[in-house]
């Protein structure tokens, strides 16, 4: 009689707990299915805004440039404020002289650098003019030192979705509009 009592109790707790489980497991369906449908019109249509703290260098700032960049001086100013927001470099341990570098938002870093090479290799081809190579690679820099702060999750989903396609990630970064601060 115990035994069966005990068997009894068992079966009831299994099947209640696999009932659980496949409520949970549906209910996670029906979020993958909705994350699906957003991203599917996060990377067609969707335009994002981001406020930029970042406008034109001055002439002083343009000769305080060291180095030169294949994109103008411009570019390596905007260049140079991108490598030092996104890359850090912090101790592992205090006192250890080992440092590991840290990447803020390496969605929107990689497609930064994967949109570099893209156009380096149209201007080394001459698919594209100098001076437009510069203006396209500054919007792109100008809207990475603005989404640093902001919120982005969906604009690095849709980074993310077309990482692989630089022309894709190049038409992305033209679909935001920067506000100004000041």
């Amino acid at each position: 009689m115990k035994k069966s009592l005990i068997l009894a109790c068992a079966f009831l707790c299994m099947n209640a707990m696999n009932a659980s489980a496949a409520t949970r497991y549906a209910a996670d369906d029906e979020k993958k299915e909705n994350v699906t449908s957003v991203s599917e019109t996060a990377g067609t249509d969707m335009t994002w805004e981001f406020y930029s703290a970042y406008g034109d260098p001055t002439a002083e700032d343009l000769a305080a440039v060291s180095g030169s960049s294949r994109f103008g001086k411009k570019a390596a100013y905007f260049y140079g404020l991108f490598k030092d927001t996104y890359v850090t470099k912090e101790e592992v341990v205090p006192g250890d002289p080992t440092r590991r570098t840290v990447i803020r938002k390496p969605e929107i870093y990689n497609a930064v650098k994967n949109i570099e090479k893209a156009l380096g290799k149209a201007l080394k081809k001459h698919e594209i003019t100098p001076e437009e190579s510069e203006k396209q690679f500054c919007h792109v820099l100008k809207v990475s030192l603005a989404a640093i702060d902001s919120d982005t999750s969906t604009f690095e989903k849709s980074l993310d979705e077309n990482r692989k396609d630089s022309q894709a990630l190049l038409a992305i970064f033209q679909r935001v509009d920067l506000k100004n601060l000041y």
